[in-house]
């Protein structure tokens, strides 16, 4: 194992970094966390090595089967932000690179911040997650062995935040919950806090795999624990000396499971963040009363702890305690609640770029129509965030993501008429130009293959995966 973190003999500039932690909690973190993960994992494997985090290099890698990144790497190209004609233009830092083939565990925000440029699904949906996993897949093989788990599940309250989405209208009031850390950033003593990523179009390609969600201010689909090619996201943020008995198990566990996805890479690759038709779904369910008022609820009780956080942060400061750069500037500016808005307003925001004048006080036509038009929808490579009508595919009468799309369109490469529109949609959705017969025998070959992703850019691809020897 390759462990990569802070060595607490190099100095860091805390003004610069407290990883989300009070000062106080970061010095003593910086202090223990990386020879707690150090004895951790010598106590579990035959090799452990560890390095610091800005003195890693990607080929450092190559000697072992796993790398466990708990810190961010010094990029190889620093970011990019420079007014191009009047526009922004912004490319992320490369900490990796393209061929980086190496089994690998992402530790809280390390997983989007090394992982965006090489396209990673292991993205940044929020920097919220706490101290407890649910909705876990109980049969993954990280909570069989080879080190035994008994895992502890208990009923509590499900956390707010999942009943402002449509995917949490049938989320019970309590759910099963499993305790990963001994201490989470909501019990306010300044700890670490750990990373969600997005749930949408996460499972779009067989390179991918959803393990469980976790407490934290996103839908319940966001995840905590997943892996997508060689790279794993274990979003919770605790070290050793901070994570419950099960929790050291099932690490090691996930330790075990990725050596095998050493050597292998993404199928595909999500170089930035893309609208997926989720949009139009969760359009659709939030455009309705009990959402709205869900929604209302939500707010109000957000209010009412921030404004408890508030007092307690000001209480606080009247004493002379040090306080995090961003909770100063968050006293500065004083509280603030976010408005209630009135149920027009709410349909309005809800329904996004799809609102129209003519939909005021009738929604429910949207929704048809969303539902109507649902199987022509894509982003574009040129807007990733807007989804929109391919009204190509709209002309044909067939959608973009079954296996239709072939059966109807190839037989048009022979159609003098629909010969032009065909050849258009084929190359939008395979990135491929091929003759009426050559489109006929790949199809043929790869039938049983092939899959959509919608994160990988509305792409047709073929699963290289389950199909090696």
């Amino acid at each position: 194992m390759l462990y990569v973190g802070y060595d607490p003999s190099i100095p860091v500039d805390i003004s610069k970094n407290t990883a989300s932690m009070t000062p106080e909690r970061f010095k003593e973190d910086y202090k223990t966390r990386f020879p707690e993960f150090k004895n951790y994992l010598e106590a579990y494997f035959r090799e452990v090595k560890t390095v610091d985090a800005r003195a890693y290099k990607v080929e450092m890698s190559a000697d072992f089967d796993v790398t466990i990144f708990d810190q961010t790497i010094e990029p190889w190209k620093p970011a990019v932000r420079e007014m191009v004609d009047g526009k922004m233009n912004y490319e992320p830092a490369k900490y990796l690179t393209e061929d980086f083939d190496h089994a690998s565990i992402f530790i809280g925000h390390t997983a989007p911040q090394m992982g965006e440029s090489v396209g990673s699904k292991l993205d940044w949906l929020c920097l919220c997650l706490d101290a407890d996993a649910h909705h876990l897949e109980t049969e993954h093989p990280i909570f069989k062995g080879p080190f035994p788990v008994e895992l502890t599940l208990q009923k509590k309250t499900t956390p707010k935040s999942i009943y402002a989405y449509p995917s949490g209208i049938d989320v019970p009031k309590e759910i099963s919950m499993w305790r990963v850390q001994k201490e989470g950033y909501k019990d306010g003593k300044g700890y670490r806090v750990g990373m969600v990523s997005r749930g949408e179009g996460f499972l779009d390609s067989p390179d991918a795999e959803y393990i469980s969600s976790g407490v934290n201010t996103k839908d319940v689909g966001a995840v905590a624990i997943g892996r997508h090619a060689n790279f794993f996201l274990w979003g919770f943020s605790a070290s050793p000396d901070y994570m419950t008995e099960e929790a050291k198990q099932v690490f090691a566990n996930a330790v075990v499971y990725m050596k095998q996805f050493n050597g292998t890479k993404p199928i595909v690759r999500k170089y930035k963040q893309i609208a997926t038709k989720d949009v139009v779904d969760n359009t659709i369910g939030t455009l309705s009363r009990e959402m709205y008022d869900n929604y209302v609820s939500y707010i109000e009780s957000g209010n009412a702890e921030a404004e408890e956080r508030f007092k307690k942060f000001a209480e606080k400061k009247s004493r002379g305690e040090e306080l995090p750069k961003e909770v100063e500037a968050y006293l500065e500016r004083g509280f603030h609640p976010s408005p209630i808005p009135t149920w027009e307003e709410y349909a309005q925001m809800s329904a996004g770029s799809f609102y129209e004048p003519k939909y005021e006080g009738n929604y429910d036509a949207l929704k048809t129509y969303l539902r109507k038009n649902r199987p022509f929808m894509y982003a574009a490579n040129d807007a990733p965030r807007n989804i929109q009508i391919d009204e190509d595919l709209k002309k044909i009468g067939v959608g973009n993501d079954s296996l239709d799309f072939f059966e109807v369109i190839i037989p048009l490469l022979k159609d003098a008429e629909k010969m032009e529109i065909a050849k258009r949609v084929l190359l939008r959705y395979t990135g491929m130009e091929k003759s009426h017969k050559e489109w006929r025998k790949w199809y043929k070959t790869n039938k049983d293959k092939l899959f959509f992703t919608e994160t990988g850019g509305y792409k047709w691809m073929v699963d290289t995966i389950n199909n090696r020897s």
